[in-house]
């Protein structure tokens, strides 16, 4: 534009200038042509490189437009994503805050497990100790019980060896006036009245104080073994007379043991259980037969099983 002013002025000077010549004029007139070429040809220039700058201008304002526009698009996904990491920070913070208490429960409950564990391992160390003490025991328990097995077997073969002694020594008797059987561990020689007394009398006869004799020379040797000696009645007569003849009777086998044997007195003992111990039916003549008897119990000694058990 200043270029155009300039040729402009240069132009009005020319024309104002006074009367010239043809040649002269000629020459101006083609100075001032080439002159508005000149001017043409920079205005065509200066034209077209405003147009150029203008739709340069346009284009660049239509890239900022468009870059505006992506920023704003990245600005605002940007946004939305700081949005969303600020959810997902406090998401994250609150979930630490949780395993951190967590961690913390953990922690306590471990301290606790550890205190825990602790005292079943000194219970376990305890009853361990229990179980060392409990088996000594049993193993002790089991090694009496077996010498009580042996003891026990033991005595059951001398017992049934002094049966068979018993036996063979009264087998002159009738099997209706004596009976030798085992019961509970023990010999039981039962003699009827018939064998032994008169009805109503303690006073033994001949015969019956012969087995009781012999009876006695067993019993002699053997002095580990315990002699009870039991008189029973029937049920005839009152009870404070049945007590006393059946009391009577059992003092009378125990005196015939003493005078003819030499069995110590210390073995024995007697007792009268009148009619309050019957084997049979005191309702027949054979039953009240049967419970007029005195018993001789034979009891081994166990002072030496009493001694395993109570050790």
């Amino acid at each position: 534009m200043q270029k155009i002013f300039f040729f402009s002025l240069i132009l009005l000077s020319l024309l104002s200038s006074c009367l010239v010549t043809k040649k002269k004029y000629d020459q101006l007139n083609f100075t001032r042509q080439k002159s508005i070429d000149s001017l043409a040809l920079i205005l065509d220039k200066t034209t077209h490189e405003y147009k150029l700058q203008r739709y340069a201008y346009a284009d660049d304002a239509k890239m900022k437009d468009h870059i505006i526009d992506s920023m704003d698009i990245t600005v605002r996904l940007l946004s939305e994503d700081t949005t969303s990491l600020s959810r997902s920070l406090q998401d994250a913070i609150r979930e630490y805050e949780s395993e951190r208490n967590k961690l913390i429960l953990i922690g306590e409950n471990l301290n606790k497990k550890s205190d825990l564990i602790e005292n079943l391992n000194e219970e376990q160390k305890r009853k361990s100790y229990q179980i060392d003490s409990l088996r000594n025991s049993l193993y002790e328990k089991q090694k009496r019980l077996a010498q009580l097995e042996n003891m026990i077997e033991k005595n059951k073969e001398e017992v049934n060896k002094l049966k068979k002694i018993i036996n063979d020594a009264l087998k002159g008797f009738d099997d209706s006036e004596l009976n030798v059987y085992l019961k509970d561990g023990k010999v039981y020689v039962a003699m009827e009245e018939k064998l032994l007394f008169r009805t109503g009398s303690s006073t033994i006869d001949i015969r019956g104080k012969d087995a009781i004799i012999k009876l006695g020379k067993i019993l002699e040797n053997n002095k580990e073994i315990e002699i009870l000696i039991e008189g029973h009645t029937d049920n005839v007569g009152p009870d404070k007379y049945n007590w006393k003849l059946s009391t009577e009777r059992a003092l009378s086998v125990v005196n015939i043991l003493i005078e003819n044997t030499n069995i110590s007195p210390v073995r024995i003992t007697a007792s009268g259980r009148g009619m309050h111990k019957s084997v049979a039916n005191n309702s027949t003549d054979t039953g009240k037969q049967k419970n007029r008897r005195i018993e001789i119990i034979l009891v081994p000694k166990l002072d030496s099983l009493y001694e395993i058990m109570n050790e």
